[in-house]
């Protein structure tokens, strides 16, 4: 298969995403495109998976903002949305497209949260390392970072 990454409009993008995960990110999307890039992988030039990389406080980490100030800090960027459509689930597309932004962008520390605990196995097989967990009202998050094998010290 042809894979492409490649830095996307927020149209294709967002018409990516399930309605819950757009009417977290649209309506506040003009405060944050000028501090943030999607990436989308595309297979026929169609989007089949994507993401959004912000270099400041994304919508869904206000709640926290103190601890995402934290990581922007020491010059990581935050991961979030990060989306792969029904129909190319299981068969590692996450993993090509995680790949792709590591490949693009080799020095670039980052940091991500997920709400589902099951996520935690997919990004630490795929290079991030789990941090702590977090409070979000009465929910729990949980914080990973990503540092290139380059950037790690022996």
């Amino acid at each position: 298969m042809n894979f492409q990454f490649r830095e996307t409009t927020d149209t294709d993008f967002f018409d990516l995403l399930p309605l819950d995960w757009r009417n977290s990110i649209v309506p506040y999307w003009d405060e944050y495109k000028d501090n943030s890039n999607i990436y989308g992988l595309y297979l026929n030039s169609k989007i089949i998976a994507g993401g959004i990389v912000f270099n400041t406080c994304s919508p869904d980490m206000l709640y926290n903002e103190t601890e995402a100030e934290r990581w922007f800090n020491q010059n990581y960027l935050y991961v979030g949305f990060i989306w792969v459509a029904e129909e190319y689930r299981n068969q590692k597309i996450g993993s090509k497209w995680l790949t792709a932004l590591f490949e693009q962008f080799p020095t670039q520390r980052f940091w991500l949260t997920v709400e589902d605990e099951n996520l935690i196995k997919f990004y630490t097989k795929n290079g991030f390392q789990l941090i702590k967990s977090l409070k979000n009202e009465n929910n729990t998050e949980w914080l990973l970072t990503y540092t290139p094998p380059t950037l790690i010290k022996r």
